[in-house]
């Protein structure tokens, strides 16, 4: 009995051990089927998906703006920029000191006066009382100098009337006397000339037509001799000095110190600038060319003059401090090639574009430029094509395509292979 019960736990071990097995297979087996049926059917798929078609098109060339040259008869000019000024600027300021009893309205920022007009006062009290002492210097000096007169007349007749001989010497005639008093009143005189003049200068007047641009003094202030009052500029002319290149000369055909005069007629100078939300223009003239390069930037200064610049007759005046641009005529006119001011590379290099559309640099100079196109006398040439757009790394030989051309139609690949596969079957 009992070897029976030993047996039937060994059995019931065995089946434990057998089940443990078992289980402990499938935790393993478990992982490494998941990964093989995953791969199989990653390469199912792969077998299976469909294959996209090889592009053998090359890939298309750059697109850029493709220029034509041009041949233009055109009046030689140059185009520049530059600050206006006032021909003649001044700063008011008092010749005498004292009290500022009273300020013109005319003395305002940006108002209008005219050559002579009262512009400020100062008070005069202490100058009229200069005047009044110096006048009445020049009554004592007056009767110092008769005093001393009529006691040279009196010295004469008693010389005379004594029978001295020999000739009186001017000491005795009282000469020296009557000069002193001579300088006397002449001194006081002067002085009467000197305290009206100070007296008339407690009135500060304008020296010429103009404006004003600033003001520095109030009523009330005690002003000193040399003291601004105000900042003023003349209207009657306005000047740009605008710079210039050696190129820009021999456009013009000008040399350093130039001067505008009845053997050298001025060249035509055409301005513009942004007034009020508008584009306006002033006409005026090139009157000199500066004599000295500047030596930092190797530029040459021309003056340019516009009369009038407030006159009702101009658009809008040609005030101060504006920056304007400047276009100035040379006045021959030339048949010359343009292009775009886009085509010049670096400001020397040009690519043109030829029948293959395949670039290549070339070195050019313009002989001018204005806003829009630059032109040249040699190396372009009219029918040429250039491009005219940003071109990223160029390179001599490098295709490119016109940006603007009508896009080239597109091809059936498919149509094209059974129309190959037709040819063919007809052909057996």
């Amino acid at each position: 009995m009992d070897m029976r019960a030993e047996s039937g736990m060994a059995d019931l071990s065995g089946r434990k051990s057998a089940g443990s097995l078992a289980r402990r297979a499938v935790v393993f087996a478990a992982p490494v089927l998941i990964l093989a049926g995953a791969v199989g059917g990653f390469m199912f798929l792969q077998a299976t998906a469909v294959k996209p078609e090889k592009n053998d098109e090359p890939p298309l060339p750059i697109a850029v703006e493709i220029a034509t040259a041009r041949a233009e008869d055109t009046t030689l000019r140059v185009t520049t920029q530059g600050q206006v000024k006032a021909k003649n600027e001044a700063e008011i300021a008092a010749q005498v000191q004292g009290q500022l009893l009273e300020i013109s309205p005319q003395l305002e920022p940006g108002a209008y006066f005219k050559k002579g007009d009262v512009l400020a006062r100062i008070d005069p009290a202490q100058y009229a009382l200069a005047v009044d002492r110096s006048r009445s210097q020049v009554a004592r000096a007056r009767e110092a100098l008769a005093r001393a007169r009529s006691e040279a007349d009196l010295a004469e007749r008693d010389w005379r009337d004594l029978g001295l001989s020999g000739d009186p010497s001017d000491l005795t005639l009282q000469k020296p006397q009557v000069n002193a008093a001579i300088a006397d009143m002449r001194t006081a005189e002067a002085a009467v000339r000197e305290s009206e003049l100070n007296l008339e200068r407690t009135i500060i007047r304008a020296p010429f037509d103009g404006r004003v641009k600033a003001r520095t003094a109030n009523v009330g202030d005690f002003i000193s001799p040399g003291a601004p009052l105000a900042s003023i500029f003349a209207i009657d002319v306005a000047q740009v000095r605008a710079p210039l290149t050696d190129a820009d000369l021999g456009v013009l055909g000008l040399a350093p110190g130039f001067i505008a005069g009845a053997d050298a007629p001025p060249p035509a100078a055409h301005l513009s600038a942004v007034v009020a939300g508008e584009r306006r223009e002033w006409t005026g003239k090139l009157v000199l060319v500066e004599a000295a390069i500047d030596p930092q930037t190797r530029l040459v200064y021309g003056l340019v003059e516009v009369e009038n610049p407030f006159a009702d007759a101009n658009a809008a005046p040609l005030a101060p401090g504006l920056f304007v641009d400047v276009r100035i005529d040379s006045g021959e006119t030339q048949r010359l090639v343009s292009l775009p001011r886009s085509a010049l590379k670096k400001n020397q290099y040009v690519y043109a574009v030829d029948k293959d559309f395949a670039i290549k640099a070339r070195e050019v100079t313009p002989a001018m430029a204005d806003a829009s196109r630059i032109y040249f006398v040699a190396g372009v040439e009219p029918g040429e094509k250039f491009v005219a757009s940003f071109l990223p790394s160029p390179r001599d030989g490098m295709k490119v395509r016109d940006i603007d051309a009508p896009p080239a139609k597109p091809v059936d690949a498919a149509g094209e292979k059974d129309k190959v596969a037709a040819a063919a079957k007809k052909k057996k």
